[in-house]
């Protein structure tokens, strides 16, 4: 008798596939659409939670001269957001460059356009009146290649420029300081000063390049929004 061999047989087993995760329940989509929402919306409710300062004084009326002769005052500047500085055209120290520094400002604010809103501008007020005539300081824009359209130069009457800076804007402008060789300094405020479309003062930023940096912030705030507090 032949012995007979048992062939083995072998069972197939399938393995299941892991069922797919509907999208919706998958928890790294859902933190990636979260996180990509947040990233859209959160600068916009940043923007709208964003407050300017409260006005802190009020110009009232005045009038000065600037560099081409033409009269700048509350009146033509009224519905206009602008920056003040403070500088004298033989100033020996820091001015230059300061001045330099403020005319950064504009190439900030430029794209601010809107046919029923004038832009953001810069004023600079002379401390030296009695010297810094228009010619002079058409001169001295000249020099540095300041724009007459969006930045103004302004003098006039020693009294009227005292009062207004001194009184009402309370910034410090001290006397003539003599330093020998016919130079002398004149001690005035290292500040800008925001004002806003009712000619009050919104607040008072140093010069470096993060304080102009939030008194850009503050000035598109104003402008886009009003000057409401």
């Amino acid at each position: 008798m032949t012995p007979t061999t048992a062939t083995p047989t072998t069972t197939a087993t399938t393995e299941k596939a892991p069922a797919k995760v509907p999208f919706w329940k998958n928890p790294f989509l859902i933190a990636f659409l979260v996180g990509a929402a947040l990233i859209t919306v959160l600068p916009f409710f940043q923007q709208m939670a964003m407050k300017a300062p409260p006005p802190v004084a009020s110009l009232g009326e005045w009038q000065l001269t600037d560099q081409d002769g033409r009269v700048v005052s509350s009146e033509s500047l009224k519905g206009e957001v602008w920056i003040a500085s403070f500088f004298f055209s033989r100033c020996p120290s820091v001015c230059p460059q300061q001045q330099k520094d403020f005319s950064k400002i504009l190439t900030h604010v430029s794209d601010l356009k809107k046919d029923d809103k004038a832009p953001i501008r810069l004023v600079s007020f002379t401390v030296d009146p009695e010297y810094d005539t228009p010619a002079v300081l058409k001169a001295w824009g000249d020099k540095m290649a300041v724009d007459s359209v969006r930045w103004s130069l302004l003098t006039g009457s020693p009294d009227v420029v005292q009062d207004l800076l001194i009184k009402r804007m309370f910034v410090d402008v001290g006397e003539r300081v003599p330093l020998g060789n016919d130079l002398f300094d004149i001690s005035h405020a290292n500040k800008f000063v925001l004002v806003d479309q009712n000619g009050d003062v919104r607040g008072y930023w140093g010069t470096d390049e993060l304080a102009r940096g939030n008194l850009i912030n503050a000035a598109r705030l104003i402008w886009k929004r009003g000057p409401q507090p």
